[in-house]
């Protein structure tokens, strides 16, 4: 089967895809935020929180779909603690494209999208997102990588932190991306 993958800069006309999309990832993560609907049946989440995504020049949304279906978000930033690093400030993939490889070419798109040094956050109790970016990190950066425990606002996380000499060659745009596999 042929498979195209779009990593789309999400801009102020389609960032709402990404608003409307954010419950599910929610949903996803409640599990381990032991976060409850809404009393109207709703996982809810601060809308403005994504205005800095619009507002500012260091944050950078992306749109990701496959074979022309919206397919997930990905939410990169300069790490307001250390703006050296880029950060996966939030990265979700819808179910129907899980196990095909659309995160995984995603995420290799964003890293040849923005050289230089990076941070991916886990949560601690996420085990089936640690095992995902484990295996994608490591074939991102063959192996060239730091995985560790630290606190993150008060919560336990994985990070990985990759980048520099070892990072994948890069063409240093920001516009659209597009790929073609076969799976």
């Amino acid at each position: 089967m042929n498979n195209k993958i779009e990593l789309l800069p999400a801009e102020a006309a389609n960032l709402n895809i990404i608003e409307n999309l954010f419950p599910y990832y929610v949903y996803e993560m409640s599990d381990f935020l032991q976060r409850a609907p809404s009393e109207e049946g709703l996982f809810t989440f601060d809308r403005e929180s994504l205005n800095k995504y619009q507002e500012r020049e260091d944050h950078y949304p992306f749109l990701i779909k496959c074979n022309d279906e919206i397919a997930g978000f990905a939410l990169v930033r300069k790490y307001p603690a250390d703006p050296s690093l880029y950060d996966m400030e939030q990265f979700f993939v819808l179910k129907k494209f899980k196990g095909l490889g659309v995160g995984r070419l995603a995420f290799e798109a964003l890293v040849d999208c923005f050289p230089g040094q990076w941070q991916i956050r886990v949560l601690q109790e996420n085990e089936r997102a640690l095992a995902f970016w484990g295996a994608v990190v490591d074939g991102v950066t063959g192996g060239r990588f730091v995985r560790q425990v630290a606190d993150d606002d008060g919560l336990g996380m994985w990070f990985f932190w990759f980048g520099g000499e070892g990072a994948r060659n890069a063409n240093n745009s920001h516009a659209a991306y597009s790929r073609q596999w076969t799976k």
